[in-house]
């Protein structure tokens, strides 16, 4: 959970290179964990939100015709990247989500990032996604957007905490060299407790 290794959590804990595997994956699912979870607040005040992407591994999955994301997936390739949806507001309460495509989708976005997340007349601040014009819409909520091509410095004053959440989704991940799409939000809930 440090971010050690399969192999180097076996020598550790003196049992096998898969016991330590399957072990970690069933303490990232198990109940315990999920009660360590801050208890979900929504969004309001300023909002940053913002997508970004992370390596993906697929290994022996293209055998199997059913696995959910085939369709996505070129034949040849061994990995991807996944996007994911990230948003936090002046409280410090943290939203990340897997969209399990490889771009920020219309419909992920109509499905996910409504209401329910935001609290209406909140202020959201984005890049020029043209699909927060959407979230802003359905949520009621008035939105600043930054070109980050125009002036990087500006962009970043104003997109600083998404940007800092971003980094540290990208230094825990590093550590596993890719993961799995059936892990992915496993690890983003795991990168969010350890954050709060």
């Amino acid at each position: 959970m440090l971010g050690q290794s399969a192999y180097t959590i076996s020598q550790f804990a003196k049992i096998s290179k898969t016991s330590a595997w399957f072990n970690r994956q069933k303490f990232m699912k198990s109940s315990q964990l999920a009660k360590t979870q801050k208890p979900f607040t929504k969004l309001k005040g300023r909002i940053e939100i913002d997508e970004t992407f992370i390596k993906e591994i697929h290994k022996g999955n293209f055998k199997n015709p059913d696995y959910p994301r085939k369709k996505w997936i070129e034949e040849n390739a061994k990995d991807l990247n996944c996007c994911i949806e990230m948003a936090i507001d002046e409280n410090k309460n943290i939203y990340a989500q897997t969209t399990n495509t490889k771009r920020l989708t219309k419909k992920w976005v109509q499905e996910n990032l409504t209401s329910k997340l935001i609290e209406e007349k909140s202020i959201i601040v984005c890049d020029m996604q043209i699909l927060y014009d959407k979230v802003a819409k359905q949520t009621k909520c008035t939105l600043k957007k930054f070109k980050s091509t125009e002036n990087k410095e500006l962009n970043y004053k104003n997109l600083s905490n998404i940007s800092k959440i971003q980094s540290s989704l990208k230094e825990f991940i590093t550590h596993y060299h890719g993961i799995g799409f059936t892990n992915i939000q496993n690890y983003l809930n795991r990168l969010g407790a350890k954050l709060r």
